[in-house]
């Protein structure tokens, strides 16, 4: 294996540009932990593709009056590295990951250290993908 193509995960969601968000995560981690160099080669020896195909937020914990104190943000979907020279696929895997943030009355309440924002979660979720990720590539080795 000689060098990888990151191809643009499809996003079968509403979220407004995930898949270029994935991207820039993958390609960023790739680059800085020197994992396998990144083609740009027209025919590369390997790619990474991918996709999402859900996003949701989900109630995760109440207070006693059934007030939702936080939420989960979850990504579902679907990630495979193919290999071109062999003509296989090295893994396509199922993933779900997620991240958790307060809810508005919850943020209210935190000074804006404390405060867990949608955002927040959806940097966590991208994060824990893109371990996922690495994580699959090199159990490959």
């Amino acid at each position: 294996m000689h060098d990888v193509e990151l191809v643009t995960f499809k996003n079968l969601t509403t979220e407004f540009a995930v898949e270029t968000d994935i991207e820039e995560a993958l390609t960023e981690r790739m680059l800085n932990e020197q994992l396998l160099p990144l083609s740009s080669k027209q025919s590369p020896d390997s790619h990474i593709e991918g996709k999402i195909n859900s996003i949701t937020d989900k109630p995760n914990s109440f207070d006693e009056s059934e007030n939702i104190l936080e939420y989960r943000l979850e990504f579902r979907g679907e990630v495979i590295w193919y290999d071109h020279m062999r003509d296989a696929e090295l893994f396509k895997k199922n993933f779900t990951v997620f991240g958790t943030y307060f809810s508005e009355d919850q943020n209210a309440l935190r000074s804006e250290d404390e405060q867990l924002t949608r955002e927040d979660a959806y940097t966590e979720t991208i994060e824990k993908l893109i371990d996922f990720i690495i994580e699959s590539m090199t159990e490959e080795w």
